[in-house]
């Protein structure tokens, strides 16, 4: 992205010398514009503890490149040492993000191959290239998808600008390029649609105010930043069209820990019907954790909230009291936002529920041993609608819009069925005209069809989508008989 119209990624090596790693210095930010070196291991370690690079994707690839300096002071012969020592010491650095452990295990399961240190050497600095290089190559992807979801509230409010909040800062400063909850704004932008974004805070360490904010304003975003309780009060007026946050990490069930206070958000989205998506690159998935109340959260110093800092007259940014000495804070860096809040998650494969068959099935090659047995409607690596095999809820569903355009959403429920259709309720608008591949059945006893949009009406925040199927095969026909006196029967 552009910072004073030149483009910059957050993290990248020194072209005239590898050993050098260079960051934008977050803390100085939005005041003054410092690229600071990296040149060993201590330096990557405290860059992301102290938070002059932060953000999940960002502290992934910061932590990739760590292990690359680790590896480059190591003695001779102590390679895999040095590897070692390097991974001990960033996993202790910043607890809840999930990048970071995914980035050193990744570079460990690399180093393997070498043949000797200079091998070893070059993996990991390839590996950490690769790392930082997929984080910008999936934040992008983020955009494709989530922009369609910007692109519906707008045709929905015929043009107008699409009012979005976020949270914290999951911009391209959190990621090495685009971001995640940007990347589909941005995307929106490049796309001609008007967009507006209600800017958090974010407290204590202002991430909203100082980074966001200034991001936004570099790409010409238009954006009011808000206190952070502001946001429930803006749903109410029906200021808030969207909710689109990050996450540092996420169970592979669907809850989300993200910066302190996203939970609130959420909960004042769901009674505002307000819709609440998450965007992450699937690096952040923890496909170990079951609960979000497993996920470490990270406590940090107090002095952040008795304290804040700014821009003084004479130039200098400079600390200052809050409180009345002796004055005992707490203070949680994140919360946990459980997946029954969350719309859908925006990922580099597409939009899916946040729940565990649907997050499976998007990411097949991700699921940990002992979490096989998922159920499918489809072989592997098709994007259909799939059904929730124990119910009647329609958890995902694929819209083609009339340019061809493909987008995965989630979240959808049957609310009427005829002999020829049926009646979607959705959390975003759907055109006419458009298609939609969805798959319905019990149980085995699954058939793909084609439905097309005839009319799309909001009610109660959500919204009820009539389709009706084409060139229904006789298999297809008695498939859907089943399902529709199911739907029948458990409604009636």
């Amino acid at each position: 992205m552009k910072i004073n119209g030149q483009p910059y990624r957050t993290i990248w090596p020194d072209p005239d010398d590898n050993s050098r790693i260079l960051i934008i210095d977050q803390r100085q930010l939005p005041h003054n514009f410092i690229i600071e070196p990296l040149i060993n291991l201590n330096d990557a370690v405290v860059a992301i503890r102290d938070m002059h690079v932060r953000g999940a994707g960002l502290i992934g690839a910061t932590a990739g490149f760590g292990m690359h300096l680790a590896a480059v002071q190591a003695l001779p012969g102590k390679v895999d040492e040095a590897l070692k020592e390097g991974a001990d010491r960033l996993d202790k650095s910043r607890p809840t993000a999930r990048n970071l452990k995914w980035a050193v295990e990744r570079i460990l399961q690399a180093a393997k191959d070498g043949k000797d240190d200079d091998d070893k050497k070059n993996i990991v600095f390839a590996t950490a290239c690769a790392i930082a290089d997929e984080d910008a190559t999936f934040c992008k992807a983020l955009g494709d998808h989530g922009v369609q979801i910007i692109a519906n509230l707008s045709k929905a409010k015929g043009g107008e600008t699409v009012n979005i909040l976020t949270h914290c800062n999951a911009g391209w400063l959190a990621f090495v390029d685009h971001g995640s909850a940007t990347a589909p704004i941005y995307a929106a932008r490049d796309a001609g649609i008007k967009v507006h974004v209600w800017v958090d805070e974010t407290r204590p360490w202002n991430q909203g105010a100082r980074l966001t904010a200034w991001e936004l304003q570099q790409e010409k975003i238009p954006c009011t930043l808000i206190t952070d309780n502001a946001g429930g009060h803006l749903m109410q007026q029906n200021m808030v069209d969207v909710v689109l946050v990050g996450t540092d990490r996420t169970t592979h069930t669907g809850d989300v820990a993200n910066k302190i206070g996203t939970y609130l958000k959420a909960l004042a989205a769901h009674d505002n019907n307000v819709p609440f998506y998450v965007a992450l690159p699937s690096s952040t998935f923890d496909w170990e954790l079951d609960h979000g109340c497993d996920i470490p959260i990270e406590e940090r110093s107090g002095d952040e909230i008795t304290t804040i800092s700014g821009l003084t007259e004479n130039g200098t940014i400079e600390s200052i009291q809050l409180t009345a000495p002796g004055t005992r804070a707490l203070n949680y860096s994140f919360d946990v936002t459980p997946a029954r809040l969350i719309s859908g998650l925006i990922t580099e494969r597409g939009i899916v529920a946040a729940e565990k068959e649907a997050i499976h099935r998007l990411f097949p090659d991700k699921i940990m041993p002992g979490q096989q047995g998922v159920k499918k409607a489809m072989a592997t690596g098709d994007k259909r609608h799939f059904i929730r095999l124990d119910s009647l809820h329609l958890l995902d569903y694929l819209v083609i819009d009339r340019e061809g355009r493909q987008t995965i959403y989630s979240m959808g429920r049957t609310l009427d069925v005829s002999e020829n259709g049926l009646k979607l309720e959705t959390t975003q608008p759907i055109a006419i005209d458009d298609t939609l591949l969805i798959t319905v059945g019990l149980e085995e006893e699954l058939i793909d069809l084609t439905g097309e949009v005839k009319h799309c009406e909001k009610a109660s925040g959500r919204y009820a989508t009539g389709i009706e199927f084409s060139d229904i095969s006789d298999e297809g026909k008695r498939i859907f008989k089943i399902y529709t006196e199911a739907f029948r029967k458990h409604f009636s």
